[in-house]
């Protein structure tokens, strides 16, 4: 069977890494990124990171961090994977990957044009994140730029995966018309600003159950 990746991310607490005991997600992410709601302490990304299903991968995002900002966390917090939402170069990411040893995901905005070329960056990352312009934000970018996007990394054979203003609602759409490696939802799986064990459940089994329809 197809399996799509599943990221919840903005973590906040113990009792969100709680939430995600018995249903089939694949990460969980935490923002280290200072000025950002959802940010959270080393104390505390230490403390969600103890709560949650031992088969769910913990990915740490950040946003233009220094090498030391990003070891601090590391020294800490037993991440698995780094996400990159800034301006980050290849150098950087190569860093992360061969002397750190830690695997990268890295952000591109498809709410500007990016002179970016795949072939900087392929050989330096694992993944590739489409957001939209800002990024967390809730914002849903123009889909329609997702096939464009998968054509340019495909040589490279890296997932892509998509964020940006997904929920249980449109995550079915999302995925039958354009069949991303991976999806990344946040404030769609909220209540009032928090994570609501309902709205992820019923988010995984919609990706789940095109998963089995395309199988």
């Amino acid at each position: 069977m197809r399996t799509t990746f599943v990221k919840v991310c903005g973590l906040c607490s113990p009792e969100d890494a709680e939430k995600l005991k018995g249903l089939d997600v694949s990460a969980a992410g935490m923002i280290f990124v200072p000025g950002r709601r959802r940010r959270v302490t080393l104390e505390q990304g230490t403390a969600i990171a103890a709560h949650l299903p031992r088969d769910v991968l913990k990915i740490g995002v950040f946003v233009n961090p220094t090498p030391k900002e990003l070891l601090s966390v590391l020294d800490r917090v037993p991440l698995d994977l780094i996400q990159l939402h800034g301006e980050e170069s290849p150098e950087f990411c190569e860093w992360l990957k061969e002397k750190v040893k830690i695997r990268v995901v890295k952000v591109f905005h498809m709410g500007k044009r990016s002179p970016v070329s795949p072939g900087d960056y392929a050989s330096q990352i694992d993944a590739v994140l489409l957001d939209s312009s800002s990024g967390g934000t809730g914002r849903v970018f123009p889909w329609e730029r997702i096939p464009g996007e998968k054509e340019r990394w495909r040589r490279w054979k890296l997932p892509v995966w998509v964020a940006g203003g997904l929920s249980p609602g449109n995550v079915d759409s999302l995925l039958k018309g354009y069949a991303p490696d991976g999806v990344d939802v946040s404030s769609g799986v909220e209540t009032g600003g928090r994570k609501d064990r309902k709205k992820i459940s019923a988010f995984v089994e919609r990706v789940r159950q095109y998963d089995r329809q395309v199988h």
